[in-house]
């Protein structure tokens, strides 16, 4: 039993701790940008307000690990050649996956795409969506990978100290979906389900991979990255007149059946890779 009230006061102080350093820089930076938490958030801001508390992460989880005898091999992170083969297998599945599902739903009639091949290069130049595309990439290898060796890694490492593996992958799913409400409010919580869902989905890679995050870092890059580069080229809608079980909400993914279908297969396929299938 002591083992529970110690577990969250570790929890309770990374977390305040690493917030607390953030808000420092967050407060007026959210001022300036006239931020309210816990509405949806313009993604200008989301991403300025994400970039400073994304990188304060690694310094926080480095004094944690010192005060707890822990190392970043315990969260799931290694430098090896074996790990990067691993993340870029994550990301292409992930990449794979969003592709194929956004082939069957446009067949299917769930969704249309109003900006055609040609309208998208007519917009830009070659050299400019280049860049874009560059710049989403290391967009979703930074988010990914800060965001699983937090929740993925450090959380669910301190959970397991204490709690079940299930169950501390329930507990710390929550807590990732809940945290996003910060930057999308009531509208997030359509979201809420298919959040946990990921998240569950991301440990369950993580076990899958021998307790190492490379492979949930690239699933979870390859997802960011994915629908960064669906809604800035593509733009689907849903079709009005299908049920948004089936179409999603607008520029709302893990809304609809399909994507936890997806989220659900792509587990599924990890694992069969794991045992060398």
């Amino acid at each position: 039993m002591e083992l529970l009230p110690h577990t969250f006061k570790v929890i309770a102080i990374f977390s305040l701790g690493w917030l607390g350093v953030w808000s420092v820089v967050a407060i007026p930076l959210g001022q300036k940008l006239g931020w309210r938490p816990f509405r949806a958030t313009p993604p200008e801001q989301k991403l300025a307000l994400l970039m400073p508390l994304y990188a304060i992460a690694p310094i926080a989880i480095t004094i944690a690990n010192r005060q707890l005898g822990q190392t970043w091999a315990d969260q799931g992170l290694s430098g090896t050649v074996d790990s990067a083969i691993e993340l870029l297998l994550g990301w292409s599945i992930a990449i794979a996956g969003l592709s194929a599902l956004l082939w069957l739903k446009r067949r299917c009639g769930l969704i249309t795409l109003p900006l055609s091949d040609a309208n998208v290069s007519l917009r830009a130049s070659f050299t400019t969506q280049l860049l874009t595309g560059l710049g989403l990439l290391l967009l979703g290898l930074g988010i990914g990978g800060i965001e699983e060796l937090v929740f993925r890694g450090w959380l669910q490492t301190q959970l397991e100290l204490t709690f079940l593996p299930w169950v501390a992958a329930i507990t710390a799913s929550v807590i990732f979906a809940l945290a996003h409400l910060v930057w999308e409010g009531r509208s997030g919580l359509w979201k809420q389900p298919g959040l946990w869902l990921l998240g569950m989905v991301l440990v369950s890679a993580r076990w899958a991979d021998g307790g190492a995050i490379a492979i949930a870092w690239g699933l979870h890059a390859g997802w960011v990255t994915g629908l960064a580069y669906i809604g800035e080229f593509l733009q689907p809608l849903p079709v009005a007149d299908k049920p948004t079980w089936l179409t999603g909400r607008v520029a709302q993914p893990l809304t609809d059946i399909g994507d936890g279908i997806l989220l659900v297969v792509t587990a599924g396929l990890i694992w069969w890779l794991s045992k060398g299938v």
